[in-house]
């Protein structure tokens, strides 16, 4: 009996830390958050899971809602920054789409140091990481696009800025986008 119940939870606990092939790819730990707090966007289009303690603002217009999160308890040189958007048009992972969402790239200074398309969450993605200087800090950003259908996408951003701890914050972003629910 003692054996079924051990076995039982081994299945248990190795289910709920298995790793998604999104989080393998970026070589991150599965992140344990205490105090999440289920929030909705303005236009009840998607949800996300953040600490409790961040401060979390809200953005919305005819064509976008926004849910843009940092734990402020922190530094900017030792937070992540979150911005998770829902954008009502269309959005094709072509070569004019690639072309100019580098040229943006270029125009912030910012040089990719790895992009990729993707499936996430079942749904055709791309995601870039670039590094660059912005208000004089070292300065990484993680853009993820989601395609969820022919007429809307999400546009999830981590930044990161300084160098402290650079790839734990951005895994921490990570685990968070992975538990958005659209």
């Amino acid at each position: 009996m003692k054996f079924k119940i051990l076995l039982l939870f081994i299945i248990v606990f190795n289910s709920c830390s298995k790793k998604s092939e999104f989080i393998k790819g970026f070589n991150c730990n599965i992140e344990t958050f205490s105090n999440l707090e289920r929030i909705e966007d303005v236009k009840n289009l998607f949800s996300v899971y953040y600490p409790d303690h961040w401060k979390t603002n809200f953005y919305y217009d005819t064509h976008q809602s926004s849910i843009f999160t940092a734990d402020t308890t922190k530094q900017l040189k030792e937070t992540t920054l979150l911005d998770i958007t829902h954008i009502s048009n269309k959005i094709i992972f072509d070569s004019n789409f690639l072309k100019k969402f580098k040229s943006n790239l270029s125009e912030l200074e910012l040089t990719e140091i790895r992009a990729s398309k993707i499936i996430f969450k079942e749904k055709p993605s791309f995601y870039s990481e670039a590094t660059g200087m912005k208000n004089n800090f070292n300065y990484y950003v993680f853009n993820l696009f989601i395609k969820l259908d022919e007429n809307n996408y999400i546009h999830s951003k981590i930044e990161v800025y300084g160098n402290v701890l650079r790839e734990k914050r951005i895994c921490k972003g990570i685990n968070l986008l992975e538990k958005t629910i659209f």
